[in-house]
């Protein structure tokens, strides 16, 4: 490291400065794995009003589709809105080739979801945020239709 090289923590970065780290992570990610270009992805149920009430995004990539968010407005939960988002990313990434659907979540919301819809804890942070975990998922997807 350079001595000129000065370390300043920012406490509230500009999200222009936090694109640009995670697109130079993506660059180089793609550079080394060689896996082609991201694809991202939205699924969205939208009321009469066009208002987004639940929706799902995702990013596909290198076989894998990484789920980034899935939500339902409170007010729709326990209708099976999510259920339905989750078959539909599933759908979309073994459409395009994944093998595999992957993601994080935390316990504290959505304990035993996954895990109902066949997916498996591939790892866990304990009491991460405090007095709850973080969680990692995964599915494997059936090969593709010929």
């Amino acid at each position: 490291m350079d001595e000129r090289d000065d370390l300043v923590v920012e406490h509230d970065p500009d999200q222009h400065d936090l694109a640009y780290l995670e697109e130079q992570l993506a660059q180089e990610a793609l550079r080394v794995v060689a896996a082609g270009a991201e694809e991202e992805f939205a699924i969205f149920v939208r009321d009469d009003g066009g208002t987004i009430v639940a929706g799902i995004s995702g990013a596909l990539w290198g076989g894998g589709c990484q789920i980034h968010v899935v939500w339902v407005d409170p007010a729709r939960r326990g209708q099976g809105l999510a259920t339905r988002l989750m078959s539909a990313a599933e759908a979309e990434a073994q459409r395009r080739g994944c093998r595999l659907v992957h993601g994080i979540t935390y316990d504290a919301l959505t304990a035993g979801y996954y895990d109902r819809l066949g997916y498996r804890t591939i790892g866990v942070i304990e009491d991460c945020p405090a007095g709850t975990a973080t969680r990692w998922y995964r599915k494997d997807l059936a090969p593709p239709a010929p």
